[in-house]
């Protein structure tokens, strides 16, 4: 009877969490006081101490037992992340400093509780004056290209802290990162290229037959988000120095990039943001759940904000990384997977938007795993809720345990800044209703004791040291004030969220020896028809597993195939293309400057970083007038193709002149220097005559996230002739 009367937040069909207590199908855990959590799982028990938090340390307090204890376990964990040199590292099992993890841990809460172990951490990522990225896809940077995710934990940091001579560190080293990949992302679009924003494991993400210089060339809507975020932080940092001539230029491109965002990654038609845009321009339909959360936060999202957050596809257990799920891998890591970090920038979304019943899913999921786990676990199964089926795992990972902190901060007691502001703008589910307190939360010279009672989202009234007050308090504020707020509950009874439930994506189809006449692919389990595109057009649809197809006069033609059911979709086939005669060229490379490592020998070359310096001249060729696409042959075996910080960069240089930088990013295993790909194509217009080709490196637009190794092997240059 006892359980009965006790306060039940969440219950769907996977589990029940009350003030106290969780029950799922395979697992118990339950709270004795706010410091010892007992899980039993098949006939075992676990205890797990919460320590007290230190004096001086930003506490929480709750009738709610589960909110002080889970508060208490990750504010703990956090401060035992700081290492000797005063850096948070990423986790138990990661003993190093991320960019990505320290960026989105910052915004998430770590800034509020830990701001000089977050500010040392930041300025680890800065070297010779630019951010660095992760290791990753291909080597990293221009791969991976969101380390523009910095700008978001400096400027939480600042807003927090209001320290000036960090925002004149924080300017040079935005506008000098924010430069550099002006010159090599490069496009005739306000969009940046690059791999998705922390889905950075292309077997768990990508479609499998793009490589690492495909996802280097493909639009991620996650990292427009961030790029787009970074110059309206830079543009924003400049005001606060009176800066403004200076600020609207930076305004100007956040907002040219907003609508290339809009343009590019907004689905009309099922009303949702694609995740990525390939190279050739084809939308991958999947929805990246953080992607959307930053875009609805940042204001990007405008007017599909809420519609964005309730397509959001979802587990029983929380909220997939992306969805569909990948079907051609089982194994759970971005894919079939949940995140905490992720789930908690959801449910700051929810918030912003006033949506309690999705508030209350998010906040639910955040609970239930810290409770089931006993710590901040890193990631956790979509389908099963388990930590242990994934592929790899870490307690007390640094952003799920921010993400733990941020739901306190940004979700129930709703911490906005607006201007020169500090807001209140609680967020409290009706199961969540109760008393909390924020005690000893310093922000700038505030110290401040914060109560919230009730719930909803409506602010009834507010007290201030005693004395009528307004949940808006000036930023420049001085002194300990207590600030209580009463809520006004809604009053008509809370929902039950209905979100699309995650399921598995269709297979992509795989060809069967298509002919210039006629394409053919082999049946996609569960499909009932499929649609065949051409150059990036719709070209019509079928039951069969075979199209015909005949000349249209191009030069060359890309053929893709997908496969459809009711309410589901596969990704798109690998592209395979009809040349016309003559339109596909291989120059083959001819010589190399004296001081090169190598002479070129048997078709290929060697390029080292500081030798080649040098121009590795490729054969003339006499062309026609039009528009071509050039791709490099080449091999880097430098690392494996999923990691590492050493993707080689070559400028090429038409007739002399330089016209653009290309990645040639690792592209097989380690060592293995057999293997040759294609690089991703750089459009050229070209005029009637004979052109010369060179590859060379150049140090203003060629240096790596290493700085040091920048190294690969050349064959031909592919030249096509589109149009």
């Amino acid at each position: 009877m006892a359980e009965e009367k006790e306060q039940v937040l969440f219950a769907n069909e996977a589990y029940r969490l009350t003030a106290n207590k969780l029950v799922q199908a395979d697992l118990q855990a339950e709270l004795q006081g706010v410091n010892k959590l007992v899980i039993t799982r098949g006939g075992e028990q676990r205890e797990v101490v919460i320590p007290a938090l230190p004096a001086g340390c930003t506490g929480m307090r709750s009738n709610l037992p589960v909110l002080t204890a889970m508060y208490n376990l990750a504010a703990y964990e956090l401060l035992d992340s700081i290492q000797p040199d005063g850096s948070l590292h990423a986790g138990a099992n990661w003993s190093t400093v991320w960019t990505r993890d320290i960026a989105y841990a910052a915004t998430l809460g770590a800034s509020l509780i830990a701001p000089e172990a977050v500010r040392a951490s930041l300025e680890s990522r800065v070297k010779d004056g630019v951010i660095l990225q992760d290791t990753g896809t291909g080597g990293g940077w221009p791969i991976s290209t969101d380390r523009v995710v910095w700008a978001v934990g400096a400027w939480c940091l600042y807003r927090s802290e209001g320290d000036i001579e960090w925002l004149q560190y924080c300017i040079p080293v935005l506008k000098a990162t924010l430069a550099q990949d002006d010159r090599v992302l490069r496009t005739n679009t306000p969009l940046r290229t690059g791999e998705t924003s922390f889905l950075d494991w292309r077997e768990q993400s990508y479609p499998d037959w793009m490589t690492p210089a495909d996802i280097g060339a493909s639009y991620a809507f996650g990292t427009n988000v961030l790029h787009y975020t970074a110059n309206l932080i830079l543009a924003r940092m400049l005001e606060e120095l009176d800066k403004d001539e200076e600020a609207a230029t930076y305004y100007g491109r956040a907002e040219a990039l907003g609508e290339a965002i809009e343009q590019c990654f907004w689905n009309k038609a099922n009303g949702q943001y694609c995740m990525l845009r390939t190279p050739d321009g084809y939308p991958d339909e999947r929805t990246d759940a953080l992607a959307n959360a930053l875009a609805v936060i940042s204001g990007v999202a405008g007017e599909h904000a809420s519609h964005a957050m309730s397509s959001l596809h979802r587990s029983p257990w929380g909220t997939p990384a992306f969805a569909p799920y990948k079907s051609s891998t089982q194994s759970a890591y971005h894919n079939r997977s949940i995140w905490p970090f992720e789930e908690a920038f959801v449910l700051m979304a929810h918030a912003e938007l006033r949506d309690t019943a999705g508030a209350a899913f998010s906040m639910a999921s955040l609970l239930r795993a810290a409770m089931a786990f006993g710590t901040n676990k890193e990631n956790f199964h979509a389908q099963t809720g388990c930590a242990e089926q994934t592929i790899l795992n870490s307690d007390r990972q640094l952003w799920s345990v921010a993400g733990m902190l941020g739901m306190f901060y940004y979700g129930l007691f709703g911490i906005q800044y607006e201007h020169d502001s500090l807001v209140f703008a609680p967020c409290v589910p009706k199961g969540f209703a109760g008393s909390h307190w924020l005690t000893n939360l310093h922000i700038r010279d505030m110290v401040l004791t914060v109560r919230i009672n009730g719930y909803g989202t409506d602010i009834c009234s507010v007290r201030i040291n005693g004395k009528a007050g307004s949940p808006i308090i000036p930023l420049d504020s001085k002194g300990n004030m207590q600030i209580e707020i009463e809520l006004l509950p809604a009053d008509d009874e809370e929902p039950t969220p209905e979100f699309p439930p995650a399921q598995e994506d269709l297979p992509e189809p795989q060809w069967d020896a298509p002919t210039p006449t006629r394409l053919s692919w082999h049946p996609v389990p569960g499909a009932t028809g499929y649609y065949v595109f051409a150059n990036g057009k719709a070209l019509g649809a079928t039951p069969e597993c075979s199209f015909p197809i005949s000349r249209t006069g191009g030069f060359c033609t890309e053929y893709r195939v997908q496969a459809v059911c009711e309410g589901n979709a596969s990704g798109l086939s690998c592209p395979w293309t009809v040349y016309a005669e003559g339109a596909r060229l291989l120059l083959q490379p001819v010589s190399i400057g004296a001081e090169a490592e190598y002479e070129v020998e048997k078709g290929q070359a060697w390029l080292d970083t500081k030798p080649c310096t040098a121009l590795l001249q490729y054969e003339s060729a006499t062309l026609e007038a039009g528009h071509y696409q050039l791709r490099v042959q080449y091999s880097n075996a430098t690392a494996n193709r999923s990691d590492g910080n050493t993707c080689a960069l070559r400028e090429l240089l038409v007739d002399g002149e330089p016209v653009a930088t290309i990645p040639l990013p690792h592209n097989t295993t380690a060592d293995n220097w057999e293997c040759y790909t294609l690089s991703a194509a750089v459009a050229l217009e070209l005029a009637s005559g004979c052109h010369a080709f060179a590859l060379r490196y150049n140090p203003e637009t060629c240096t790596n996230s290493n700085g040091e190794i920048n190294q690969c092997m050349v064959r031909a240059i592919e030249l096509t002739h589109r149009n």
